[in-house]
């Protein structure tokens, strides 16, 4: 039951584990407030898109997917082909009036080979002029449908990061209150197994010390494990517990229980003073108890004299 006492765990633990929990909470709840803020930023985005962008979107879409139809391509060939045409009159005009001017008959051969050579470069020109402006239809529409894909692979990206943001602060709030409520978890786990260590040494040594009273009683408990019996004179055992002193008081340090708690009882010289019994040192637990009993025994004895004498 000696040594030194079992270590008692630091008041401190508990209010570290608190703090760390409180702290926990108090992120936990900023960082909610934080994704209430994203989650309305994703919501007013998300209603833009769709009641304003996408309605145009739709329309740019089907404008681009019909851009380019049969119809739109002949008109504007047409215009093309009149425009081509147009300005290849306004050149026969220009070269009538200057044959003219220098004093050439317009119905000279050399003339009309000019002007029939001039009708066959406007007509091919014409056919250029149409073929041309169809394929700027048709690259006109190509474009539109590209920025149309461009659109739709941008569509909702605002909502998506509000969300994110939003995901990433409630994930990460919840992270920091699990963090403190898991080392909170840990530090009074911590001050746990430190009271269980000392309360299990504790037990260790009482469980000891009874162990060792238990064992001595047991084994001088039979009457066949004794011999050289002899009975012991009435009034001795009063008398030797009449003689003990009673006091209380506590061992030194690094004694039994090092001092943690006052016992009353008396001591070993006294003890084997009075009974002849033990070392001086120690009290025999059996000779104590036997002296003890036989103190009441005698004590009864008495008592029982008295009660004659008065009835």
């Amino acid at each position: 039951m000696g040594g030194s006492k079992a270590p008692k765990p630091d008041k401190n633990i508990g209010r570290a584990a608190m703090k760390s929990a409180e702290l926990g909470e108090e992120v936990f709840a900023w960082m909610k407030d934080q994704a209430e803020v994203t989650n309305q930023w994703a919501a007013e985005d998300r209603d833009r898109w769709t009641n304003t962008f996408i309605p145009l979107q739709d329309a740019y879409i089907e404008e681009a997917q019909n851009w380019d139809s049969q119809e739109r391509k002949d008109t504007v060939a047409g215009q093309a082909i009149a425009d081509t045409r147009l300005q290849a009159n306004i050149a026969d005009g220009t070269r009538l009036r200057q044959a003219m001017a220098q004093g050439v008959n317009p119905n000279s051969g050399r003339f009309q080979s000019a002007s029939a050579k001039g009708a066959t470069d406007t007509a091919l020109a014409a056919a250029g002029a149409g073929n041309l402006a169809r394929r700027q239809v048709e690259a006109e529409a190509e474009g539109k449908m590209a920025n149309a894909i461009n659109l739709g692979s941008g569509l909702g990206v605002n909502p998506a990061t509000s969300m994110s943001l939003s995901n990433s602060a409630y994930t990460g709030g919840g992270s920091a209150a699990m963090s403190g409520y898991g080392q909170q978890g840990s530090l009074l786990n911590q001050q746990f197994q430190n009271q269980m260590a000392s309360y299990n040494a504790s037990q260790s040594a009482m469980g000891s010390m009874f162990g060792a009273i238990g064992s001595v009683a047991g084994l001088v408990s039979s009457k066949e494990a004794k011999t050289d019996k002899k009975k012991v004179r009435d009034g001795v055992s009063l008398g030797a517990v009449r003689e003990l002193p009673i006091e209380s008081w506590k061992y030194k340090p690094g004694i039994a229980d090092g001092g943690d708690q006052t016992h009353i009882g008396t001591y070993a010289e006294d003890f084997t003073k009075a009974t002849g019994q033990g070392d001086g040192k120690t009290i025999d637990i059996s000779s104590a108890i036997g002296i003890t009993m036989g103190a009441i025994k005698d004590l009864d004895a008495k008592v029982s004299k008295l009660e004659q004498r008065a009835a």
